[in-house]
């Protein structure tokens, strides 16, 4: 598994300077958070990819600013909000193929789908068609607060809807009091996007190997799963005090998940 990093580690850095933080830690893989609505602009995100290109690192997946909204654009009753929504995220689309991206993340909802599955699939139908006429993945990731963060739901919603795609994040599941292992195992074959993180018991976020997170077992759990996208080392700012703790922390998980592909 090839191991980048999240953009969003250096926040509140803006995407195009932390480009370069990365490319300073040998990453050569990353996922953009794209902060407002400025930096969907064409001229700016053609300014990221000539950035990208000139330091060899490939955009993998891209972060909306919009995200902590969607729960009101796209889970609703009203459907021209849903409708002017559509439009909107489009440009997230576009704003991918531009960079090179094949994933946008979605946090989704606050608990409908917890009431009635098949609301919550209605719901999501306008982004699935999307991804469908993009080609560019709408991936649920299992952020504490939504539906998706529970296995037993996860698991029903794959059966419901086979093109749906997650986002799998070890510090959402914990913060949300789920079961990694649980949630990676109903997740299954449809995780398109994996974010690194450790914790321990009075840290819910830290990174990669200075925790408690058997990273062995959930290498199990994707290598059996076939998952081929990357592993994105994904903290907040407060995490670290240089960044080359994220350079140590890139060389323990290629250590990890190379004796994990040994012994399968």
């Amino acid at each position: 598994m090839e191991i980048g990093m999240s953009l969003a580690c250096f926040y509140p850095m803006e995407p195009e300077k932390a480009i370069c933080e990365a490319a300073a830690l040998n990453i050569n893989v990353c996922e953009v958070f794209l902060n407002t609505v400025s930096e969907l602009d064409e001229e700016y995100l053609h300014m990221i990819r000539d950035e990208c290109d000139r330091f060899g690192i490939r955009i993998y997946s891209i972060h909306p600013f919009t995200s902590f909204l969607e729960n009101y654009l796209f889970f609703s009753a009203y459907p021209r909000r849903i409708a002017d929504s559509v439009i909107f995220y489009r440009r997230y689309a576009e704003a991918a193929k531009i960079l090179g991206a094949e994933v946008i993340n979605i946090h989704g909802d606050r608990g409908i789908g917890l009431e009635n599955l098949d609301d919550y699939v209605d719901y999501i139908t306008p982004l699935m068609k999307l991804q469908d006429e993009t080609g560019i993945i709408y991936s649920m990731e299992n952020v504490f607060f939504n539906s998706v963060n529970y296995p037993d739901f996860t698991a029903k919603l794959r059966q419901k809807v086979p093109n749906v795609r997650f986002t799998f994040d070890v510090k959402q599941a914990y913060k949300g009091n789920q079961d990694p292992y649980a949630l990676a195992e109903a997740m299954g074959s449809s995780i398109v996007n994996f974010h690194v993180n450790d914790r321990n018991a009075d840290h819910v976020c830290l990174l990669p190997g200075k925790g408690t997170v058997d990273f062995g077992r959930i290498g199990r759990i994707l290598s059996n799963n076939n998952y081929k996208g990357p592993g994105l080392i994904e903290v907040y700012s407060q995490n670290f005090k240089d960044r080359n703790e994220i350079a140590d922390a890139k060389s323990f998980l290629e250590e990890k998940f190379l004796l994990q592909n040994d012994r399968i």
